[in-house]
């Protein structure tokens, strides 16, 4: 789409995106989401989240999408046999920490084992 010469980019928007291999735990997952939703505000504003999960003892890939307060989530179709699992999340927000960011994403893997 075209742009007018007087628009304006914000270039504190910014988009950042982490993938690990592994599984992650029901519980941590859902305490990481909920953290998400009161990250201090020195971290940035998160305006956007895609993700999906490999989660430890579910067949399903499960798959987490957020636009502001609005977040959908469910499965999303098995892992297939001898399919890698990993964890992928995308964020877009304002002035992100990407530092911040991927330490928290990372805290979900600290205590699985391989």
């Amino acid at each position: 789409h075209g742009h007018s010469p007087d628009s304006r980019h914000d270039s504190r928007v910014n988009s950042i995106g982490f993938t690990q291999g592994g599984e992650v735990d029901w519980d941590e997952l859902m305490e990481w989401m909920r953290y998400l939703g009161t990250l201090d505000k020195s971290f940035g504003t998160i305006y956007r989240i895609k993700a999906i999960f490999a989660v430890k003892g579910w067949p399903q890939k499960y798959v987490f999408h957020a636009v502001m307060d609005v977040i959908s989530k469910g499965d999303a179709g098995e892992w297939a046999d001898g399919e890698r699992k990993v964890c992928k999340a995308v964020f877009i927000g304002k002035s992100l920490d990407r530092q911040a960011v991927r330490k928290s994403f990372e805290s979900l893997f600290k205590t699985s084992e391989p």
